[in-house]
């Protein structure tokens, strides 16, 4: 084996390794912050969430507005499709398999959640699914959301906990440096490598 190939093995394998311990500490990963609600012409109930995006890895959920979960089950690579859930209160809504592009709807008498799948990735590590445009409505049989009070339990989460305690919490996903970090090694790899 080259000095070449050798060193950018060991390269790789490094930022696997960093890359699955950094991954188990992640923050969710948002890839526009939430705006403030607002009323949208033509629709009756605010608009929670506009056209943010999410990353999300097989198993790993979403907590929405209102108590609206999005779950990814799994991938089927071959085909790149990805199988959601959508639950509220552990009560299953809505599930869909979805290809890239693909919308997830989900209505009452309005609309609520539409989330599109732009990409599905995979790497030995697992599988990452990006969704891009996110967006939520609120829904009007259901408790009008404290946005105050969700921001400050989010940014004080990390001070009342002691180490063991277990708590729920907004599922772990990839950080935006993971990402770009592996596609760039993968892509520098490649060239030294042909």
């Amino acid at each position: 084996m080259s000095y070449r190939k050798r060193n950018c093995s060991f390269i790789i394998a490094f930022l696997l390794f960093f890359s699955i311990i950094s991954s188990a500490y992640a923050e969710p990963l948002l890839i526009n912050e939430y705006s403030a609600p607002f009323i949208v012409k033509g629709h009756d109930n605010l608009l929670l969430i506009n056209g943010t995006g999410i990353f999300l890895t097989t198993g790993d959920s979403w907590d929405f507005y209102q108590g609206y979960v999005f779950a990814v089950r799994s991938v089927n690579l071959e085909q790149k499709q990805v199988w959601v859930k959508l639950l509220h209160e552990d009560e299953l809504l809505k599930e869909a398999i979805l290809s890239e592009g693909d919308s997830f709807v989900y209505s009452k008498e309005e609309e609520i959640l539409n989330i599109t799948v732009d990409t599905i990735y995979a790497s030995t590590s697992g599988e990452l699914i990006t969704f891009k445009s996110v967006y939520q409505y609120q829904d009007s049989d259901l408790p009008e959301p404290d946005f105050a009070e969700e921001e400050n339990d989010y940014n004080d989460s990390d001070e009342n906990v002691l180490p063991g305690d277990d708590i729920s919490r907004q599922t772990n996903g990839f950080t935006i440096f993971q990402t770009f970090a592996g596609i760039s090694l993968i892509m520098t790899c490649r060239r030294f490598l042909n």
